[in-house]
């Protein structure tokens, strides 16, 4: 693994490159408040066969913190790294990283080859919609807390300790369903990231954010999304993949029943989702 930096525009952008150079290019994008590094037990189990990049959004992890943090920023982000992978290339998203995949896949670009999206907010630019899932009241806490927390320069174990005995949708607390290293990951990039990101996302305004999302609009690449329990806290509530399928027929949509928001790092459904990756990686690359 080798750690890169880009530039977009005067920000620097953090990423990591896995695997072979002549392997098939993949890029994996994270949702708010995580960082690259959510992806670093995937991208291992990947880099034998693939080009695998992750990306730091501006804002989190070790890229810079930046002016203004909408939608169109985070996508001019993916697009800076596409243009360094130099191929058509496989995009991975998560949450909000599957909105920015998701707009990269209507956009025909020659550069995206298949976007596999999992539970992305992609009708939560109404604000209806917005208002049913459970991230309103979850981001307006979690804003708080870090604003308080950077203020008083909190150690690490501050965000750790909250992380990991928070409740959850899925019920018990955040270290039933997540991993060690998942929950420290996760501390980290809340301790990083730039508190002014929630400006766009937190209460009434990640509506006005996600707005931008042209939902009508087909997907010109091929598409497979992971969607969690309607249940557990989703962000593609149920009766989106209805209104999916009316814009995109030829998608699949994969439910995992007892799934929350982030199977891709959860105990119970991190080997799952790699086999669903690599045969929707396999089926394109063939």
């Amino acid at each position: 693994m080798t750690d890169v930096t880009l530039e977009n525009n005067g920000v620097r952008l953090a990423a990591s490159v896995y695997g072979p150079a002549h392997g098939d290019p993949l890029l994996f994008l994270h949702g708010m408040s995580l960082s690259r590094d959510t992806w670093g037990e995937i991208a291992l189990r990947l880099m034998d066969r693939y080009r695998v990049w992750t990306l730091d959004f501006r804002g989190h992890g070790h890229s810079d913190r930046a002016p203004t943090y909408e939608l169109r920023d985070f996508l001019s982000d993916a697009e800076t790294v596409l243009a360094a992978i130099g191929r058509p290339t496989i995009i991975v998203g998560h949450s909000l990283g599957g909105c920015v995949a998701g707009l990269l896949g209507q956009s025909g670009d020659p550069k995206v080859r298949a976007i596999f999206l999992e539970d992305p907010p992609w009708y939560c630019g109404e604000l209806s919609e917005w208002e049913k899932t459970v991230f309103p009241k979850v981001f307006t806490l979690v804003s708080a807390a870090q604003a308080k927390w950077q203020g008083e320069k909190a150690p690490l174990t501050t965000y750790l300790d909250f992380l990991a005995n928070s409740p959850t949708p899925m019920g018990g607390i955040g270290s039933d369903h997540y991993g060690p290293r998942h929950l420290l990951s996760h501390a980290s990039a809340v301790q990083r990231l730039d508190v002014r990101c929630w400006a766009s996302f937190a209460g009434q305004a990640c509506a006005q954010t996600l707005s931008a999302i042209p939902t009508a609009l087909a997907f010109k690449s091929p598409a497979l999304l992971i969607q969690a329990d309607p249940r557990l806290g989703p962000a593609f509530l149920d009766g989106h993949e209805i209104r999916l399928k009316k814009t995109n027929p030829e998608m699949e949509t994969v439910r995992y029943d007892g799934s929350g928001h982030t199977p891709h790092r959860s105990l119970a459904f991190e080997e799952r989702y790699i086999r669903d990756l690599l045969t929707f990686v396999a089926r394109i690359s063939a």
